[in-house]
């Protein structure tokens, strides 16, 4: 059985998240959403490079609450449709243990084709506004619902309606641009498989 939920869910928060001075103020008002099986289960579910849908939605989350007391809008609104912007009901990127996971229901949409439009990148907002009143009822609000759904501008063409949906779209690409591997990466996994393509053809030939 994969094990996924912590009842400390403090444990599984970036330390550097935890030592802000205003990570309690934060943590109040998304503790419910935290605390749910269904939202614990984005640990699993792969984000950019190596980070969880958990980790990049408590960061967005986060980091738009600290942007909305700069600008003075609604931190509830930012706290929640930050932490809930990603929450779609399945996953985009392949992880052996969601096999396990309720039957592999999340898998169903990767293992999908569908046309360019209908893709995650152009889906997933809208997928989410949805999914999390689903799991969120009480937490349904018009402010966090166009946040969720209108995070993906400017691949998605309307824009959020509300500030607030416009600091999570700005922190949400910050924060993705940095998730993702360095050049260096890229060009260490480059070489990495250039030098093993030889050996292959060789092998190869001689079969």
């Amino acid at each position: 059985m994969i094990k996924y939920y912590n009842e400390n869910v403090i444990e599984n928060i970036d330390p550097s998240i935890v030592k802000h001075p205003m990570f309690n103020d934060w943590f109040e008002i998304v503790k419910p959403v935290l605390m749910h099986d269904e939202f614990q289960k984005r640990k699993i579910f792969f984000h950019h490079f190596n980070l969880s849908v958990w980790d990049h939605s408590i960061l967005v989350s986060f980091n738009a609450y600290l942007y909305s007391l700069y600008f003075k809008c609604d931190s509830r609104v930012c706290a929640l449709a930050g932490l809930l912007h990603d929450f779609y009901p399945w996953t985009w990127q392949y992880n052996e243990e969601l096999e396990e996971l309720d039957g592999g229901k999340y898998l169903v949409e990767l293992k999908t084709k569908h046309p360019l439009f209908r893709q995650h990148g152009f889906t997933h907002g809208k997928a989410a506004s949805i999914n999390y009143v689903k799991y969120f009822p009480e937490l349904e609000d018009e402010r966090i619902t166009n946040s969720i759904k209108r995070h993906m501008f400017p691949l998605t063409p309307i824009p959020p309606k509300y500030k607030e949906g416009m600091i999570i779209t700005l922190v949400d690409k910050l924060n993705s641009s940095r998730e993702l591997p360095t050049i260096s990466y890229f060009a260490k996994t480059a070489s990495s498989k250039l030098k093993f393509k030889p050996k292959l053809e060789k092998e190869y030939n001689k079969d």
